[in-house]
């Protein structure tokens, strides 16, 4: 038997997080994108992001952003 048929195949689980806070909601992937697209506006193809982390502060309602270890922003969450 070789060892591909040995192996069992993944299943990829279709998945959606949000962040709820005080009646509002937004998904993670909103915030992805939204983060990007900050990024982008500024930076406007400068750098390739190669390492991206987000921090959700809800009860400022943003999130913060790191991206390449050297530029720092911010984006608004939960705004109607």
């Amino acid at each position: 038997m070789s060892e591909e048929k040995g192996k069992k195949e993944k299943k990829t689980i279709d998945k959606v997080i949000y962040l709820q806070f005080q009646g509002k909601e937004i998904s993670i992937d909103e915030v992805e994108k939204a983060v990007m697209e900050n990024y982008d506006s500024v930076k406007k193809g400068e750098d390739k992001p190669e390492d991206i982390k987000i921090y959700l502060k809800p009860e400022d309602q943003k999130a913060y952003y790191v991206i390449n270890c050297d530029y720092a922003g911010e984006v608004d969450l939960l705004n109607d």
